[in-house]
């Protein structure tokens, strides 16, 4: 029998931090975003994502805290014992930020100048997001010149992910004109929820935590509302660390304005 128990974030915690902290409001997602720290005491194998985030849901210290946003803009809790939470693995293995130099490679057209600045385009917009420049057209059109600029699998990663969230914002984002904020708040979200260690034997720096993406949560009366509209901006990531057995949930919903 697993025990869980919810922790305040450290000082250093990414989301104490004065600039992270601006950054995501100024891009509107800080409003709709929560993030919890739980401890737990039941070793757990990395393709038991199921079973730990059922358990985790299911434990009255983590349901008192534990919140989503319901339709008309409260938080609530789960309120009920959680029969299955659905889980997909997610990867999570980039420990440089490599990914982030194809954006400023590309040229066909170019997204990035070289001083960093985020080059514009004609307006549009695409699944509710205003698209004002490039980078947001590779994100939001698949018949975008730049669409396959990453591979199947660099998007997946929870980097990028990370990313693409914070270029989209919310309802009210206000857009950057450069690159560099964006590539530095995801870097610290990320570092905020995986852990690296050396490998003795090579040395080599690499991710040890497992992450997962929660995509249902479902009790006797059926699946949870776990949030108040349909939008690629609602995510729910439990990134753990089997070494520490620390789960760390960053979750936000997208409220759109109309």
């Amino acid at each position: 029998m697993a025990t869980f128990v919810p922790v305040a974030p450290p000082p250093t915690s990414a989301f104490n931090d004065a600039y992270v902290k601006s950054q995501l409001t100024k891009w509107d997602l800080l409003r709709n975003m929560r993030y919890l720290v739980v401890r737990y005491t039941k070793h757990y194998h990395k393709m038991q994502g199921q079973e730990l985030v059922t358990d985790l849901l299911n434990d009255p210290k983590v349901q008192e805290v534990f919140q989503v946003l319901r339709k008309g803009g409260s938080w609530a809790g789960l309120g009920g014992s959680v029969l299955r939470a659905d889980v997909s693995l997610l990867p999570a293995s980039l420990t440089r930020l490599d990914l982030f130099d194809k954006l400023s490679e590309a040229s066909s057209p170019q997204i990035v100048r070289a001083n960093g600045d985020i080059c514009k385009c004609m307006e549009d917009v695409r699944e509710g997001f205003q698209i004002s420049d490039l980078l947001r057209e590779m994100l939001l059109v698949e018949e975008s010149e730049n669409a396959g600029l990453m591979s199947e699998a660099e998007r997946g990663e929870l980097l990028w992910r990370l990313f693409e969230h914070c270029v989209l914002g919310g309802a009210c984002c206000q857009f950057e004109d450069k690159l560099e904020p964006y590539v530095e708040v995801s870097k610290r979200l990320y570092k905020e929820l995986v852990s690296a260690q050396k490998d003795p034997g090579s040395g080599k720096v690499g991710v040890s935590s497992v992450v997962y993406k929660i995509n249902a949560v479902h009790q006797e009366a059926g699946p949870v509302e776990l949030y108040p509209s349909t939008s690629r901006q609602n995510f729910c990531y439990a990134a753990v660390d089997p070494a520490r057995r620390v789960v760390k949930i960053l979750y936000h919903a997208f409220v759109p304005y109309w």
